[in-house]
């Protein structure tokens, strides 16, 4: 690998992490419905041996928002949806989750570029109606991941490209 691989790599080291968080995010429930089968809702997965999973998800999707702009509420609603747990606080834990993912509009909205997404999670209340909570849940996380996803490539083209200019790098 040529050093200024490595050098990009370094510098954009943080969005890379993202990445890696926003992967994790997307499996995630997809890992709790292979080893655990079909529950009523992710958070259901809270009562059983893969709690950690779920908990570290939900905190590592947490952290990320916390760093981007329009983000802070829902990281903070997604913090307080984790902690307090669906057995002990039912009522608590259902109102914060409701709100988690209705805070997720906002910035999808106020985005001025890729709001298609808006509009796919604005379908979600279908998928639950079809479906069922749990792939409401799914569908949204999809939705939520695929749009960071998407910026974060965007950013990072961007980025690759000025670096290149930079320092008179050709392919």
């Amino acid at each position: 690998m040529s050093s200024w691989v490595i050098s990009f790599y370094k510098k954009y080291l943080d969005h890379f992490i993202k990445i890696i968080v926003i992967l994790i995010s997307v499996i995630y429930p997809f890992i709790l419905l292979s080893v655990e089968g079909e529950l009523k809702s992710l958070s259901q997965y809270w009562n059983t041996s893969l709690q950690p999973l779920f908990i570290v998800a939900n905190v590592m999707t947490a952290y990320i928002f916390l760093s981007i702009e329009n983000w802070k509420l829902s990281s903070f609603l997604l913090i307080l949806v984790t902690a307090f747990s669906i057995k002990l606080y039912p009522h608590s834990h259902n109102v914060l989750a409701v709100l988690f993912f209705i805070s997720c509009l906002y910035p999808l909205f106020k985005s001025k570029r890729l709001k298609f997404y808006g509009y796919l999670y604005l379908a979600s209340p279908i998928i639950g109606l079809l479906s069922g909570l749990l792939y409401f849940e799914i569908y949204n996380i999809i939705i939520l991941c695929a749009y960071h996803l998407h910026i974060l490539i965007q950013i990072l083209y961007i980025n690759y490209q000025k670096y290149k200019i930079e320092n008179n790098i050709d392919d």
